[in-house]
Formats: C-alpha cells, structure tokens, sequence
C-alpha cells in the first residue's frame, strides 16, 4: 500500500475509529499503559508516535504527563485535538525522517497499533534513540510473526519481518522476536518487558497475536 493510501484511509475512518476499537475488543492501549506505569512521573514530555484519535497516550495524559503527537491523518489528530489533553500535535508522514524534534527532547516515546505498517522499523528506532533522553522509555506493539500468518505472508525479508494482506484488506507487516531485540540493541535501547496479546481480527473466532514491548534507552 502507497504512503498516501495508509494516511487516506486512516482519514476514512477517524469518525468511527474509537468505536471500531471497542467493537473489535482491542484493549493494547490500556494494556501498554499498565506496562508503563511504574517508569513515568507527571509532568515528563511523552510522545505519541501515530497518535491517531489519542486512544494510547490520553491515559498518560490523565497520569499528569505533557503529551505530544505526531501523525499522517488531519482527520484522525483532528478528533485527538477536540479530546482536548495534548500540549502538542503535529502532521507528519512518519515515513519520512528525521522526525521533527530535537535531539533528546522526550521523555519517553510510545507508539500503540502503528508499527505493523513498517516492514523496516530501524530507521524509526535509530530517530526515537536520537529524540529520547538517556534512562527513559520506548514502548510499541507489533504484529508478531506466527506460523499460520506466515503460510500466507507475500514476502519474507531475511532480516525479520514478513508482508502479508491483512483480513481487513490492508498491506501490513510481522516482526519476528528476535528482529525486535537486535533493533533495541542496536539502537540503544535494553529491553524491559514483552507481553503478548491477541486483538480480534474481524473474522469469527480468529485472533491477531500481537506483542508489547517496553526498553530503556541506554545511560551513557
């Protein structure tokens, strides 16, 4: 899928988005803020990589953290501006680097239901290791590699991740464990936690396993 066919589609579907993700029972940005909890304090910088409708980052917001987001939808940041918790929003194709933000401006960095639309995550991760400050945390969920979606992936990349068309009709990507971990290393970062969970994919009785991960960018 072309750049602009992600970020179309995602202003499609901004009105409805929060519903969709109470009717497909996906609680990942609940639980990736539970995993989050014990390493954050009220009023550190947060950014919220594909913020969307701000579903992942509006707990931080409650917990007294500035948050601030990035995104390729205006229709989606429009429905997370009228939430009205974000100090800051921005439109941006997060395809694109370097990421507009200086170096060592956050805190900590989340990104919540975005990275499956990445096959190559390490430029993201060498621009989230240059914008987060020594000591704070980087947390995501991925769309893990499984044997069954593998059987049907379009293209397998050595390196740890596979392409594969999605039941809702969209080009999405895996990402095996292990590629995540050496990513993490290489770019900084030690890993804290990893959780699995599984997201209803639409179809009667069949599941997504996703993961969740929390690093720490490395103290130098």
């Amino acid at each position: 899928m072309k750049k602009n066919d992600i970020i179309r589609g995602h202003d499609e579907c901004a009105a409805e988005y929060d519903q969709q993700v109470r009717e497909y029972k996906c609680f990942a940005h609940e639980a990736l803020f539970g995993l989050n909890f014990e390493y954050v304090n009220p009023h550190e910088r947060l950014l919220d990589l594909g913020i969307g409708t701000g579903l992942g980052s509006l707990p931080f917001a409650r917990a007294g953290l500035e948050v601030f987001g990035i995104d390729g939808s205006i229709e989606m940041l429009k429905i997370c501006k009228s939430k009205d918790f974000a100090k800051d929003l921005k439109q941006f194709d997060l395809r694109n680097t370097p990421l507009p933000y200086s170096d060592g401006f956050f805190d900590h960095v989340i990104s919540c239901g975005v990275f499956h639309f990445f096959g190559n995550l390490e430029p993201m991760f060498k621009e989230v290791s240059r914008i987060i400050k020594p000591g704070g945390i980087f947390a995501f969920t991925v769309l893990a590699q499984t044997p069954e979606k593998e059987e049907k992936a379009v293209s397998h990349n050595p390196q740890g991740y596979s392409e594969i068309q999605s039941d809702w009709g969209v080009t999405v990507f895996m990402h095996s464990n292990r590629y995540i971990e050496r990513l993490l290393q290489g770019c900084g970062f030690d890993k804290l936690k990893e959780f699995k969970f599984l997201v209803w994919s639409g179809q009667e009785d069949i599941d997504d396993l996703y993961y969740a991960y929390v690093a720490q960018r490395t103290v130098i």
